[in-house]
Order: C-alpha cells, then structure tokens, then sequence
C-alpha cells in the first residue's frame, strides 16, 4: 500500500518533493502556495502533507492530507496524464473551492466533488478554521466506466438522500477493502461506479444552477468570515474570490433576500457569539469587538442588548448553562 510523506524533509524539500512526486502519483498536479494561500495557512514555508494510497478492483483510492495550497490541472497536465480518469474527492477536513468548465463549489466536510482529468480543474484546499491540515478521501475511477451525461465540479451532500449511500460506500471500501476477497471487493467496487454515476447524472440543468449559485453563495459567506479578523472586508474583495463580478454577487446575494452588507453583519456578529462562547476567560471583551469590527467593548454590548435584550457576559453564561451550540 503506496503512502508518500514530506515528514522530515526541509521546507525546500518539501516543496519539491510534494510537487515532483505526490503531485504526479494518481494524475499531474500543479501545487502553488501563493501568499493568499500562505497567509490562510499555519505553515507559511513548506509543503507538509501525506498521501496514503491503496489499490481496489479497478478503483484507486487515497487518503490526502496537506497545508492551504491549489492544485491546478490545466491544459498542460491534461495533456500529460497517463490515463483518462475521473476523481471523486470525499471532503472530511477543512474545505475546498472547486472549479471545473465554469461550475464552481464549496466543498465542505461530507461533501463530494468530481473531477473529469481530460478537461482542466482546479481545486484549492484550505485548513481548518483552526488551522489544522485538510484531509480529502479521494477515488480514481477510469473514465471509461463513468456517465458521459453525469456532472462534473459540483458538490454532491453526503448526509442525506443518494448522497449519503455514495459517502457511506467511501468510507466502507476505504476502511474494510483489505478484509475483503477479491470477488466482493470487484462487486462492490463497481457498485459503488454505478451508484456515484446514477446520483451525479440526475442532476438538472435547473438544478444544477441553483446548486452553483447556492455554492456560490457558500464562497462568499466563507471569505467573510474569514476575513473579518484581518480588518475590512469589501464587496469587490469577495466577489474576486468567489470569481464572479461585483454585480453578479449582488444579484445572488439579492436572489437569496439579503445584501452583502447584511452578510457582513451576520457573520461578524456570529463571529463574536462564537468567541464569546468558546474563548479562554482570559480573552477580554475589547478583544473580541476588536477582532470583529466592533468599535470598542460598549458597541459590542449595545449591539447585544439590541438583538438579544443581555449583555454578552450574560448570553454566555445563559448559553453555556443550556449547552447550546455556537453558531456555524
């Protein structure tokens, strides 16, 4: 069972070898860890990461783990893969922005994308809120076996519905492949072929543009709340990371009754209620109104006693007491 790691190398070793060698092991890979990778990421210089990899019936499957970085498969790694194939990537760590013919989602833990090698991709992987390393299940299926008319790109839920028997048949061929004889093992890996590409085919064209503008949607929440802690946070800014024109993330943002700047609101207010719930008691409430764009500790107050009629002293300990959970 192939497993590749750049434990022990040096921050240049990493690079290459991560580039040079796991990059190149399943399909051509292009890594580039630009500064807006380096400054999402734990780990400004290097490359950390492990891949661990094993062979089904006629599937491949690996287990990917690495920093902030994107992988680029473009016309040149197009024209340079060994065989034609598609991925099928089970998020379970951190999250990835997904690009593929003009379809763009936000993959988030128990979600799935596909990717088709003889057309360009790119996937741009990003650690935990926490900063831990992402982690991605992935599956290389031969094209050959795959429906020319499923869709590629999007994201497919893997909590509900026929999502959630293509999740859990992942996760099972992953964990139990070995305790496996042959003949189950090629029967449930070509099942598992039929069931990713009838659930990935029934997607409509309505569908899967109301998908694309939901994920789209998705991107932008994220990079607010992301970005928040790091000063202000413009229209212009986020529509360039969600690819799409400032006009076009209005109209979206509209279509779903709200405004970027109601977005904003939100999101620095949830960010407030989740430090205020799981910050060390050391962490002052200045702090927090700092780290979210409230004016000092007495804007933060006021703006709580507006929505929820306490202080935040108080919705802390009312909501700590009841075990209520902190808002996503």
């Amino acid at each position: 069972m192939p497993y590749w790691s750049t434990s022990g190398l040096s921050p240049q070793e990493q690079v290459s070898y991560w580039g040079d060698v796991v990059c190149e092991a399943f399909t051509p890979l292009a890594p580039h860890r630009g500064r807006s990778q380096r400054d999402r990421s734990s780990v400004p210089d290097g490359v950390p990461g492990w891949v661990d990899s094993q062979e089904l019936a006629v599937v491949n499957c690996a287990e990917i783990s690495s920093v902030t970085q994107v992988l680029k498969h473009g016309r040149r790694e197009v024209t340079r893969a060994p065989l034609d194939a598609v991925f099928v990537n089970l998020q379970l760590e951190g999250t990835c922005l997904a690009e593929q013919d003009e379809r763009r989602s936000l993959i988030t833990p128990g979600s799935i994308t596909v990717f088709d090698t003889t057309r360009p991709y790119q996937m741009e992987y990003r650690e935990t809120e926490s900063r831990e390393m992402w982690k991605v299940l992935s599956f290389r299926i031969p094209r050959e076996l795959w429906n020319p008319d499923a869709v590629t790109g999007t994201s497919i839920d893997t909590t509900t519905g026929a999502g959630a028997l293509v999740g859990s048949m992942m996760s099972v061929l992953w964990k139990e492949s070995s305790t496996l004889d042959p003949g189950a093992l090629a029967t449930l890996d070509r099942s598992f072929v039929d069931v990713l590409t009838a659930v990935a085919g029934s997607t409509t064209n309505t569908r899967e543009s109301e998908t694309r503008d939901n994920a789209t949607r998705m991107m932008l929440r994220h990079y607010i709340r992301t970005a928040l802690p790091s000063g202000r946070v413009s229209a212009d800014a986020a529509a360039r990371e969600a690819m799409i024109s400032t006009r076009t993330m209005h109209r979206l943002l509209n279509a779903a009754g709200t405004t970027f700047s109601e977005c904003v609101r939100h999101e620095r207010m949830n960010g407030a209620i989740r430090d205020i719930l799981t910050a060390d008691p050391a962490v002052t409430l200045g702090e927090i109104a700092a780290r979210w764009g409230f004016y000092d500790s007495s804007h933060l107050t006021r703006t709580f006693r507006r929505q929820f009629d306490c202080t935040p002293m108080e919705y802390r300990t009312r909501h700590r007491d009841a075990g209520t959970r902190t808002p996503s």
